[in-house]
């Protein structure tokens, strides 16, 4: 495709886990047509959506994503942390390598891209299965969407750049074995229409049809973030001197409940919003849940942030990232996020300017040109190849180099495992199952285990 057109196809992978992927593949579409559209074709594309994928895939990372988030969060938060460690992160890969690997060849002759970009990690280790079959290579960059708390699968050592949103997220990234001069701190990537929207607040707030002179706070809602509609009730029987707008996302019957409500406070209310850099740019604040990519674009537009709920395991990081910078405040209950609203509001705003001032400086508006720069330096240089590294996540997409003796020291490690009952066991489980990177840690992990395990014992004689 990119021969007959004599341009570079940039080929970007995205899934729609959630909206942040997709929104993050959006972005980066935009800044490359922005800034390099008459040298190069991006095309986005999901490939667990392809016929050729296996249902039972795609039911797994998309289709039941928002249900065990909403109704069940404390098993999803067990199944992150679980599948977050090395020794996860290798079965993970060589199972889903296998069940992508048609789909991703597929795409990749239809389309012969001159890289391909993930922003989601599914894509990385199935990428180099597919290259390591059949002979031949693109450079893969990956596109973190999650701020602070970054599962393990993103952090693939043969990727040809890393991009990241934090130093945070720079660090785990190089103690998980990615080249440290192949991983770059770009912002979580946002749309360029948020960079785009200069206008004064005053000239939006006429264009919106809001009062001029009232602050805002913007009650971003959706189907994953609950108590929305008490949240904004309280804000309003509270008499406070402001204008509340409220985004009810893809929650059409919240959306009615809320339009058929009477307000003492000047209210507005919206739906799917498409023009959320202008609602964000207009409001003084923005209260919502501790997403990757609302936190991005209301940090990108220097608003500071009041969460009122986060998915445990990946949006907490978010969280600590913000409230630890003093860009926003965490409020897990509707009372709580009233106090804090008064509590900004109050002497004149002037915790509300300094909050505003914080969110500024954490802001990166232009992260989706920053990464689309790094990766078209890329495109048009001469990459070399890389080889996989002797480790544990690797060797298991080659059963024959992970050898019986490694399959049996983790059976091993598998029964010392079943054996734990108390909470500080556990908790040394988990943390042991992190550090397995090589064949070396795995008998130094179950040496470590098993001392743990007698000591214990003989303390409870």
């Amino acid at each position: 495709m990119n021969g007959a057109e004599g341009r570079k196809c940039i080929l970007i992978l995205t899934a729609d886990a959630g909206s942040g992927h997709r929104s993050a593949a959006l972005a980066l579409e935009a800044a490359f047509r922005e800034r390099y559209g008459t040298q190069c074709t991006p095309i986005v594309i999901n490939p667990l959506r392809a016929a050729s994928t296996p249902s039972f895939l795609q039911a797994v990372t998309e289709d039941n994503y928002d249900e065990m988030v909403r109704k069940d969060p404390a098993l999803y938060e067990l199944s992150y942390w679980l599948s977050d460690s090395i020794a996860t992160a290798a079965i993970i890969d060589q199972v889903v390598a296998v069940m992508l690997h048609d789909t991703l060849r597929g795409i990749l002759d239809e389309y012969r891209p001159d890289t391909v970009v993930c922003t989601h990690p599914i894509y990385l280790e199935p990428l180099n299965f597919v290259f390591d079959r059949g002979g031949r290579a693109v450079p893969v960059v990956s596109a973190i969407t999650d701020l602070v708390t970054v599962h393990t699968l993103w952090f693939n050592p043969r990727v040809h750049l890393c991009l990241v949103p934090t130093e945070q997220v720079y660090r785990k990234a190089v103690r998980r074995g990615v080249p440290a001069h192949r991983v770059h701190i770009t912002g979580l990537p946002v749309h360029p229409r948020f960079a785009a929207e200069t206008r004064p607040q005053a000239e939006i707030r006429r264009e919106l049809g809001w009062l001029p002179d009232l602050p805002v706070a913007l009650l971003v809602g959706g189907t994953r973030v609950p108590r929305v509609g008490e949240i904004a009730r309280l804000i309003d029987r509270a008499g406070l001197a402001l204008q509340l707008a409220v985004v009810t996302g893809g929650d059409e019957a919240l959306y009615r409940v809320l339009s058929a409500t009477r307000w003492q406070t000047p209210t507005y209310i919206y739906g799917f919003a498409e023009n959320m850099p202008a609602l964000i740019r207009a409001s003084d604040l923005v209260i919502t849940k501790a997403g990757g990519l609302i936190t991005a674009e209301t940090l990108a537009c220097g608003r500071p942030l009041i969460y009122c709920s986060a998915i445990r395991g990946q949006e907490t990081g978010n969280v600590k990232y913000v409230v630890s910078a003093g860009a926003g405040d965490w409020a897990p209950r509707p009372q709580l996020v009233l106090a804090h609203l008064i509590r900004w509001l109050e002497n004149d705003a002037e915790l509300l300017r300094q909050r505003s001032l914080n969110a500024a400086n954490l802001g990166k508006p232009h992260a989706a040109y920053e990464a689309a720069d790094l990766i078209w330096e890329l495109v048009t240089s001469e990459p070399v190849p890389l080889r996989p590294g002797p480790n544990l996540r690797t060797a298991a997409m080659f059963p024959l180099l992970a050898s019986v003796q490694v399959s049996r020291m983790f059976d091993r490690l598998e029964q010392d495992l079943r054996n734990l009952t108390d909470s500080e066991m556990a908790r040394l489980a988990v943390w042991c199952v992190n550090q397995i990177e090589t064949v070396s840690d795995l008998e130094r992990i179950g040496r470590a285990l098993r001392d743990r395990m007698s000591k214990v014992a003989a303390d409870h004689r």
